[in-house]
């Protein structure tokens, strides 16, 4: 096979978790040699349904939000650029006309939106909305159910919706860092950071608060954009710091000792455990956030607020141990979630037939394609330590 090229489709908005998958794919198609782009449904020339929208609709073969973009006309552009690759990432981008093409097709449905619609839905500060985002979640879930009926190849970023879903697992990946060196007197002992008006975020926030973690025991640093008002009133009462649009995750590694993932609810693999251990911070996580990752991720884990402050309180205090768990949540990170241990299986991902694999494959590890008949489904068990 000549040098893959390879087409992303996505919605197109500017939010983190997005491009932040939409970087993943453009990382291994680049690793393996390839040109990967990608194409936003939003865009203008894309919009407005086709006529047999409304009765895809009615038999779950598309989403609501796809109705708001044209099949046929995206399915063109694809077409003049001449991929070997379309991916199709959530449910969103799902259209039948762009697997009609020269190209193997991957629906990446990232994670269980159906889930994900449902955690929202009680989370919702009123009816209206929260009516919304159940009917949501019922068409997800009905489109989930069958998905495999027209893509051959699906695909999800969690571990436990890999499971669910019977989809290969690919997680967001990571670039490489340099091994952490420990640093002292860092002006927080914790931090908690990402989309500050993201309702699980501040569910989190909220959950932590009960342990009642204020300055004198435990000096917070809260970090992210768009904080609501119970974000800001829940930093002011407990002595957090909040900073909104921090610079980057490296400054973030800078300030504090720790990093805390309190969440609750939780869809699809959390990007700041991730981040976090690349960054070498060692990290006290509820189980929820380590529901996306594989066995044996290395972190601290805590079941309550209260334990949950008492824990990250001894990690702080107990130089030896954070030291050695932030090394091995860095090393865990560099050889599970790095673009090369992934090249194996976006190889079987996108040319199952062939036999000899490229040079591109076999420099990287030799990790089989992992499916969610691999994964263990409900009787996944997590490192407590």
């Amino acid at each position: 096979m000549s040098a893959l090229r390879a087409v992303v489709v996505r919605p197109g908005r500017s939010s983190y978790g997005e491009i932040r998958r939409t970087q993943t794919w453009l990382r291994l198609f680049r690793a393996a040699g390839g040109e990967a782009d990608d194409l936003g449904f939003l865009a203008r020339g894309s919009l407005g349904p086709s006529v047999r929208d409304p009765w895809r609709l009615a038999r779950s073969s598309i989403v609501p939000e796809a109705i708001v973009w044209n099949g046929p006309r995206l399915a063109e552009r694809i077409r003049r650029l001449e991929p070997d690759v379309v991916v199709m990432q959530t449910a969103r981008s799902y259209r039948p006309e762009l697997c009609d093409g020269p190209w193997v097709p991957i629906l990446d449905l990232v994670d269980r939106l159906s889930a994900s619609y449902h955690q929202r839905a009680a989370l919702a500060s009123n009816g209206a909305k929260r009516a919304v985002l159940n009917r949501l979640a019922a068409a997800h879930g009905r489109f989930e159910e069958s998905a495999r009926e027209r893509v051959e190849n699906i695909v999800a970023a969690g571990w436990g919706d890999s499971a669910h879903l019977g989809a290969t697992w690919v997680p967001n990946l990571v670039d490489p860092t340099e091994r952490p060196r420990p640093v002292s007197g860092k002006p927080y002992d914790a931090v908690f950071f990402g989309s500050l008006g993201y309702a699980p975020n501040v569910e989190a926030l909220r959950w932590l608060a009960r342990g009642r973690p204020t300055d004198a025991d435990l000096r917070v640093l809260v970090a992210g954009h768009a904080p609501t008002d119970e974000v800001r009133s829940l930093c002011r009462d407990r002595g957090w710091k909040l900073v909104e649009d921090y610079p980057s995750n490296e400054w973030l590694s800078r300030q504090a000792t720790i990093s805390l993932a309190p969440l609750r609810s939780t869809a699809g693999i959390q990007n700041k455990v991730l981040e976090a251990a690349a960054l070498g911070l060692p990290q006290v996580v509820a189980p929820p956030a380590l529901a996306g990752l594989a066995d044996g991720f290395p972190a601290v884990v805590a079941e309550t607020p209260e334990e949950f402050v008492a824990r990250a309180r001894s990690l702080v205090d107990n130089i030896a141990s954070r030291t050695q768990l932030a090394d091995d949540a860095w090393a865990y990170a560099h050889e599970h979630y790095t673009v090369d241990s992934w090249l194996p299986t976006l190889w079987q991902l996108v040319n199952p037939s062939e036999d000899v694999a490229p040079a591109w494959v076999t420099s990287g590890s030799n990790r089989p394609m992992q499916t969610g008949t691999d994964l263990g489904g409900d009787d996944m068990k997590r490192d407590g330590s």
